[in-house]
């Protein structure tokens, strides 16, 4: 038996969240991107997060690794 695919499914346990805080509260929905969405194209994007700089990159083996 697979997995659900993230990108197929929104409900799916897998599904990650993307900007879910708004006033303290956090929505009851994910939303999904793909990662090439997001990387446009780089082997890494610089993503700031409440102040803080963190980098997501994309490994020759498919993987992303989110770095502070």
């Amino acid at each position: 038996m697979t997995e659900p695919s993230p990108r197929n499914d929104i409900d799916s346990p897998y599904a990650v969240a993307v900007g879910a805080r708004h006033e303290g509260r956090q929505d009851a929905r994910a939303s999904a991107l793909d990662s090439d969405q997001l990387l446009g194209g780089q082997p890494a994007v610089t993503i700031i997060h409440e102040g803080a700089r963190y980098v997501l990159r994309a490994t020759r083996n498919g993987k992303l690794i989110l770095t502070k």
